[in-house]
């Protein structure tokens, strides 16, 4: 359709997030002065994608909005290198495509690469740090693919660890930083961020499904796996990233989670809380039932997703 006759898009951006054999959307609007507002959660089955997209677009309106995707933890890997200094900023994707050759299983000469800069001065190195998230072609083609065929196109391609960055800088306190750990399915990723941005992050494996297991013996056993995990993370995070402090380490919403905070608290050195999401998100257009803790676990990526700027070009 030519520009001209294109309605304008509408504010907030819709993210969907793949998991498995459904996919979980959420529509978030930024408010300048105001938090940002959730306007709806949804989930939808996935097998048939491009199916799923165009009953989204009746049913959603997807088309009047950003649209953002995010990968499979499966698609993508993010590593931690050295930025290039002898090379001007320009070059260094082409240079760090090749120093990914031994640490990724795809091909490099044409995957999906984006560079993440780590905040200065929050190491002892001297060397500018950044954290590279390299994605197979194989992987985001189709995705872009079953969009496209379903009139569409994505304005952004995201990841778990940069929308739950987004949700962990509207909690983060000022001049330190902070871990956020976030409990699904079949895994658990932590993250710690600062000054807004992503010092560097761990997929850990810790599941929900563990968590809160009906029999208390294996819940005590990931209990204890979960404080082992934590402690190490803690332990490489402070050798790493030396200059900031850790003020905290938030939980993020599960069924179980205050009793976890309960759990993890006197076992760390450094304090844990419950991330609250009403206290920094506008909940109030949804429905009760979405605001529970298991409804907004199985959301919260969508969510830090759709936690986007509106000034993003739409696609064509």
């Amino acid at each position: 359709m030519p520009a001209l006759f294109r309605r304008p898009l509408q504010p907030g951006w819709i993210a969907c997030a793949p998991q498995g054999a459904r996919s979980s959307l959420a529509l978030v609007q930024r408010r300048e002065g105001q938090a940002p507002a959730v306007r709806w959660l949804d989930s939808a089955a996935w097998s048939q994608p491009g199916a799923a997209l165009r009953g989204l677009r009746r049913s959603r309106a997807l088309h009047r909005h950003r649209r953002v995707a995010l990968l499979s933890p499966a698609q993508y890997q993010c590593l931690s290198l050295d930025a290039p200094a002898e090379l001007p900023r320009a070059e260094w994707r082409d240079a760090l495509r090749w120093q990914l050759k031994d640490s990724v299983d795809f091909a490099v000469d044409s995957a999906a690469i984006d560079l993440l800069s780590v905040p200065e001065g929050a190491s002892y190195r001297a060397q500018a740090q950044l954290i590279v998230v390299a994605a197979a072609a194989d992987a985001v083609r189709p995705l872009m693919a079953q969009a496209h065929d379903a009139g569409l196109a994505w304005h952004a391609i995201d990841v778990t660890e940069t929308a739950l960055r987004n949700i962990g800088a509207l909690a983060e306190p000022a001049g330190r930083a902070q871990a956020l750990l976030h409990c699904e399915a079949r895994h658990a990723t932590l993250v710690f961020t600062y000054q807004g941005e992503l010092l560097s992050a761990r997929r850990m494996d810790l599941s929900l499904d563990q968590l809160e297991h009906g029999d208390e013996s294996q819940r005590a056993s990931a209990y204890e796996h979960a404080v082992l995990e934590l402690q190490r993370s803690l332990d490489g995070f402070e050798r790493a990233f030396g200059q900031v402090t850790l003020a905290r380490v938030l939980v993020g919403p599960m069924a179980s989670q205050q009793r976890f905070v309960e759990h993890l608290a006197p076992l760390l050195y450094t304090p844990v809380e419950a991330l609250d999401l009403a206290a920094l998100l506008d909940l109030s257009a949804l429905p009760a039932a979405h605001t529970e803790p298991a409804q907004l676990n199985l959301h919260l990526c969508a969510i830090g997703a759709a936690l986007r700027d509106e000034d993003v070009p739409a696609a064509p």
